[in-house]
């Protein structure tokens, strides 16, 4: 199998460099024009220690990755047992782009799923979003209009079908008031799930340069943008999808219809080419989601979830794809060949995991769940009341009891 695909990565490479000289060429020249020019080894957090592998993990597969991946960090997990079953640099913290926009998805949901929104919520489009987001030619935005009434359900699919920063931040300032309570609220869910290696300051993955500094989270600058870890973006589209399997229906849908039957009507198309529907040379089975990004700082980026890789259910993340040859489906599909010969590598318990022990809850001691002192001292306290008495007096005084 790895030596089939090595031919078949040959002849894409052809492919995929006649493409770039195609009349497609324009289209990238724009895509990589969204964002200031940052160092390709742009790394914000000292990493934790690297994931060990397991003295009898494949030697073949390690020369493989080393030979054929282009992709500066990556990671393939087991969902069931969230084994490390592939990774480079997995705990590393590098920009993640707009893969920041399924954090501010499962908010959304959430909020949803606690009635303070609904799917049929309409927004109106405040101007400072038209102004500030929707007009920057450098970021991805559905074209939002201000003073224009859009549907929650309308903006999650602008949000994870056409990675639209307009309608992250619509939904986002929706539901917490403002751009900088929106991402408080990423950094907090994070930290719910014990991610604390990570840094968000825009709840769509967009860097601080390309927004007005009136949208800056407190206490940031020009040169920041959203980072985290291969492994922690993983575990955070499991949260995602076992908490909200619904949004594979919208990460699965090749197009969608935005504002149908209104003035602002929308047609958007999934850039997913590793959907099985799409026919695409990258076209997988089993893939159904989940998200791209792109910055100059963060190369190319993708989180893939696959519900059937060797039967079964996978997520695989590729971070900091630089080379103009390749792109991130291409490196996904490297990445999840090279363990279609290792069927069983999920059930090797040495493998390490991604998961995170998560904090324990704080509890006031001094209190108890209904708000009063603990039961062992409130016993005691109201014994003593009890004894304190008239008639618990005046029989001590006569018969020497209670004492």
């Amino acid at each position: 199998m790895l030596k089939q695909h090595f031919m078949k990565k040959a002849i894409i490479s052809t492919a995929v460099l006649a493409t770039l000289l195609s009349s497609s060429a324009p289209i990238l020249a724009q895509e990589l024009n969204k964002t200031p020019t940052l160092s390709s080894g742009s790394e914000l957090l000292a990493p934790v220690p690297q994931f060990e592998r397991p003295e009898d993990y494949p030697q073949e597969l390690v020369d493989w990755y080393e030979q054929n991946m282009d992709t500066r960090s990556y990671v393939v997990i087991d969902a069931e047992t969230n084994r490390v079953l592939a990774q480079q640099n997995g705990t590393t913290p590098y920009p993640i782009a707009s893969m920041s926009k399924i954090i501010a998805a499962y908010l959304i949901y959430e909020a949803v799923e606690a009635g303070d929104i609904s799917m049929d919520t309409m927004i109106t489009i405040p101007e400072e979003i038209e102004t500030d987001i929707t007009m920057n030619a450098n970021l991805s935005n559905v074209g939002l209009l201000a003073g224009e009434e859009y549907s929650v359900e309308d903006l999650l699919h602008g949000i994870l079908i056409h990675s639209g920063n307009d309608a992250t931040s619509a939904v986002m300032w929706e539901i917490y008031g403002s751009e900088q309570d929106a991402v408080k609220a990423m950094n907090d869910k994070l930290a719910e799930w014990n991610i604390t290696n990570s840094q968000m300051y825009t709840v769509s993955g967009a860097p601080n340069a390309e927004l007005p500094e009136s949208l800056w989270y407190p206490g940031s600058t020009e040169d920041d943008q959203n980072y985290m870890s291969a492994a922690d973006i993983a575990l955070v589209g499991q949260h995602l999808v076992e908490d909200y399997p619904e949004v594979l229906d919208i990460t699965s849908a090749l197009t969608y219809i935005m504002g149908e039957g209104t003035g602002h009507e929308a047609h958007l198309a999934n850039s997913n080419q590793l959907l099985p529907e799409t026919g695409s040379v990258y076209a997988r089975e089993g893939v159904d989601g989940l998200k791209s990004g792109f910055t100059d700082g963060a190369g190319r980026c993708f989180i893939t979830h696959s519900y059937d890789e060797n039967g079964r259910e996978v997520y695989a993340v590729v971070m900091g794809i630089f080379d103009e040859g390749t792109n991130s489906y291409w490196e996904t599909e490297i990445l999840l060949d090279g363990l279609l010969d290792y069927p069983e590598m999920y059930q090797n318990e040495a493998l390490p995991t991604n998961l995170r022990e998560l904090p324990e809850p704080e509890v006031d001691e001094s209190t108890d769940s209904n708000g009063s002192g603990s039961s062992e001292t409130n016993a005691s306290e109201n014994l003593d009341n009890e004894r304190n008495n008239t008639l618990t007096n005046f029989m001590r005084d006569i018969f020497n009891v209670f004492e």
